[in-house]
């Protein structure tokens, strides 16, 4: 042990096999074993691994959510027992563990291993999906957007509608990100034209993938609307009010079809997403230019005729809000989605109370009689 220990940590490998003489002398294959010598010193000692405990650990490990331990468990094995029975699926497993506690650069070196190994196999196919999850939350649109091409080769010749649904958001992110808004909606559609096309298949509704591109294709919508702000002349104002009328409805109805699919994440999160579409209307008409020509009596008279003619997108935006959290509520949802519903119906509660306080206020104010 002494030429051992110094060197911190040593792995032997030894693989078991039965001795007889004889031919009919039934012969045993176990799985290989291999002894790491850890620590130094006195305080040396020799760990057995064996590739069935390890994996059984990580299991445990995953189960309790200590994805740290499942990690390491299901690592040893993947890096120490190629030829193991157990090397594939805790290879697998091991990228999950490490996706699961947000360490995706670890993980995706692991998925990338899976994916090469059963190239083509629906397997294969699985690690890919993992794979660009963890880009995408590295924010590596170029790489997710190979990832998507590869998802959507014809190699995967067994692939289902709901993963090739799925593919193309994989792809479709990727453009959106990448600023290619025309790319990315096109593979939104494509998503949604295939459950289209199979609305026959059971559960395909409940899909993910599908509100996911719905969804998608309002926030493309979404993004071009808030860009567009009211300014003068007053010729400009009326073909920004055109445009960012248009844009809204077409993002309302990507919202409003979300909504409808009813998954129990993407409903929410579009319903906060409507609401705030016309609390961004009700604001950006609110900071509309106004001609320098007004006088300040003139300034004070246009809004409060704007204040009169928006005040029902500022009451719609409750509504919605109101809505989208009894909805959270059915789905026992408590997320940030639902924080933000609640923030966002608070706020406009105030600011409509303070506009019912005004409104009163001017209503009791004497009139002036003159002498």
């Amino acid at each position: 042990m002494g030429e051992t220990s110094k060197t911190g940590a040593l792995f032997f490998s030894l693989v078991w096999v039965s001795f007889g003489a004889c031919a009919t002398t039934p012969v045993y294959e176990m799985e290989p074993m291999h002894f790491k010598v850890v620590g130094k010193g006195p305080n040396a000692r020799v760990e057995t691994m064996d590739p069935e405990a390890l994996f059984e650990e990580g299991n445990r490990a995953f189960q309790a959510e200590d994805f740290e331990v499942a990690a390491e468990k299901y690592g040893l094995v993947s890096d120490y027992f190629e030829g193991s029975r157990w090397h594939k699926v805790a290879t697998f497993n091991a990228g999950l563990a490490l996706e699961k506690g947000g360490r995706f650069e670890d993980a995706i070196a692991r998925f990338s291993s899976f994916s090469a190994a059963l190239s083509g196999t629906k397997d294969s196919q699985d690690a890919l999906f993992r794979k660009a999850h963890c880009l995408e939350q590295l924010k590596r649109w170029d790489e997710m957007l190979a990832v998507g091409e590869a998802l959507l080769v014809p190699h995967f010749r067994d692939i289902k509608v709901v993963d090739r649904i799925g593919a193309f958001v994989v792809r479709g992110r990727a453009h959106e990100e990448l600023g290619e808004l025309a790319l990315a909606e096109r593979d939104f559609r494509r998503a949604l034209d295939l459950y289209q096309d199979h609305l026959e298949e059971r559960g395909l509704d409940k899909s993910a993938s599908v509100s996911i591109a719905q969804f998608r294709i309002g926030e493309i919508y979404r993004e071009l609307f808030a860009s567009i702000r009211f300014k003068l002349p007053l010729e400009r104002m009326a073909r920004d009010l055109e445009d960012k009328s248009n844009f809204f409805l077409m993002a309302q109805s990507a919202y409003l079809r979300t909504l409808r699919l009813q998954h129990s994440e993407w409903a929410v999160v579009a319903g906060f997403r409507l609401g705030a579409l016309y609390e961004t209307m009700y604001e950006d008409m609110l900071a509309a230019e106004v001609p320098d020509t007004l006088t300040e009596e003139e300034v004070g008279i246009y809004f409060e005729e704007l204040h009169a003619k928006i005040r029902p997108l500022l009451m719609r935006a409750i509504d919605i809000y109101e809505r989208n959290l009894r909805l959270g509520q059915r789905f026992g949802k408590r997320d940030s989605w639902m924080q933000k519903t609640e923030a966002s119906l608070a706020r406009l509660k105030d600011v409509l109370r303070a506009q019912s306080s005004r409104a009163a206020e001017g209503d009791l104010k004497p009139t002036v009689q003159p002498n």
